[in-house]
């Protein structure tokens, strides 16, 4: 699933092309919720040039930041998804990182402890390419589960983004880390990160003069297959600064959505 602000093509272009070259993705159900912006003509053209098969919704009246990823992975689940993946229009990704979800979808399926999964890391480089363990969320491509999704984050989404006292964060990113914090769940991230963040400018909360201090020292674009392992954690990553819109190497991956 695929958040767009109908905005930035040129961005959108970019993270598609990541995408692109995804191992994996063809098996994917995509979906792209597009909200109606100033370009949203030319970003269902890059679209269509990209995944010519993707449904694409067009909303008749904007969203926003907070109504529309709900609206995005309600709609994945409500279509019978047991794992849906949420991108966003200028977040790139490593060739691997569907083969990431895949391990954090099968590893930890049955496993309540871990609300989601996050392609983002803070770490410092270098990381082991193979080492999954627990960090902080961050929005910049993640997954969960059906039973999360329908017991935790779907009814408690648009409560837990009010911030409860002023400058504890609005917004749905800092919404989970409090249906964390509450219920002593975690979330499962790449060491190194399979996410990076390359929307410096035009974001409704891009700060670009911290624009690079927030991108991932870890990241590459593309990494050989191999097989995740999953470690202790090995500390806590810083937290990432805010902006914003707008399973083994050799399983299948699984029929649900990105």
């Amino acid at each position: 699933m695929f958040t767009v602000s109908g905005e930035r093509p040129g961005y959108l272009a970019q993270v598609l092309a990541s995408w692109r070259r995804a191992r994996g993705v063809t098996a994917w159900p995509t979906t792209f919720l597009l909200e109606p912006g100033t370009r949203a003509r030319e970003c269902r053209a890059v679209i269509a040039g990209a995944f010519p098969a993707a449904d694409v919704v067009v909303h008749p009246e904007r969203l926003g930041v907070l109504a529309n990823p709900h609206r995005a992975l309600a709609t994945a689940f409500g279509r019978g998804a047991g794992f849906a993946v949420l991108a966003e229009e200028d977040i790139v990704v490593a060739d691997d990182v569907l083969e990431f979800f895949t391990h954090a979808a099968l590893t930890h399926r049955d496993d309540y402890s871990v609300l989601a999964a996050c392609a983002f890391s803070r770490l410092p480089a270098p990381q082991p390419a193979d080492a999954v363990g627990s960090g902080r969320f961050s929005p910049w491509v993640w997954g969960t589960w059906a039973d999360r999704w329908h017991d935790t984050l779907g009814p408690e989404w648009f409560a837990a983004a009010r911030a409860p006292e002023p400058g504890a964060g609005n917004g749905f990113d800092f919404g989970i880390e409090r249906m964390m914090a509450a219920s002593g769940r975690r979330v499962v991230i790449p060491l190194a990160s399979r996410s990076d963040d390359i929307g410096q400018y035009g974001g409704v909360h891009a700060v670009p003069e911290d624009y690079e201090a927030g991108r991932a020292a870890t990241f590459a674009a593309h990494r050989e297959p191999q097989r995740f392992r999953d470690v202790a954690p090995v500390g806590v990553e810083a937290a990432p600064t805010r902006r914003g819109a707008h399973g083994d190497a050799d399983s299948p991956p699984l029929p649900s959505s990105v």
